[in-house]
């Protein structure tokens, strides 16, 4: 009877050492999970000043509602300068979630996967270490048709992080912190 309960002890005791540790942080973690609920793209076409505006929008953040997408709608043959905002537009007042991603740039990468849309993405800005970044980018469009292009926004969390530039979208180094799929017109 007594080996019985202290066989108790031992596994209620190894039970909460299990549930202390897991909520306590990893060494050396210093990001906390963001709410993305807002991505707009800025397109602004060469020769000109004001951008084109286009969003996608999921104001509960995952789950729940689905969220809404701009069509994306552009020039055929024509280049533009491109920037990404993220934005939690739950917090009061509204955060700016890519202020954050700037901040962390060695642990962030936003991947532009254009198809079928006669569009190429290249130029995009680096991070501190050199290698893809995102937040700014060069669009090319080609003649006119239609696809799609899917924006994705992932976080490595290792520390250090080991982003490097042959990391694909899929990398088992990250996870995704948002991805948008945009319809695209060119025309």
């Amino acid at each position: 009877m007594m080996k019985k309960n202290l066989m108790q002890v031992s596994l209620a005791a190894l039970l909460m050492s299990s549930v202390f540790a897991g909520c306590q942080k990893d060494k050396g973690e210093t990001n906390e999970e963001e709410v993305i609920t807002t991505m707009i793209l800025r397109l602004t076409p060469a020769g000109s000043s004001t951008p084109l505006v286009y969003e996608f929008s999921d104001p509960d953040g995952p789950g729940g509602a689905t969220p809404t997408t701009d069509d994306i709608d552009l020039s055929p043959n024509t280049t533009y300068t491109a920037s990404v905002q993220l934005l939690n537009e739950t917090a009061t007042p509204v955060e700016d979630i890519t202020l954050e991603v700037e901040e962390e740039s060695h642990a962030h990468r936003f991947y532009y996967q254009p198809s079928a849309a006669n569009l190429t993405v290249s130029n995009l800005d680096n991070d501190t270490n050199g290698v893809p970044l995102g937040i700014n980018s060069t669009w090319t469009t080609g003649a006119a048709g239609t696809g799609q292009v899917k924006v994705t926004l992932r976080h490595y969390p290792a520390e250090p992080p080991n982003k490097s530039a042959d990391d694909q979208v899929d990398s088992a180094k990250s996870g995704t912190d948002v991805e948008a799929t945009f319809n695209v017109i060119v025309n």
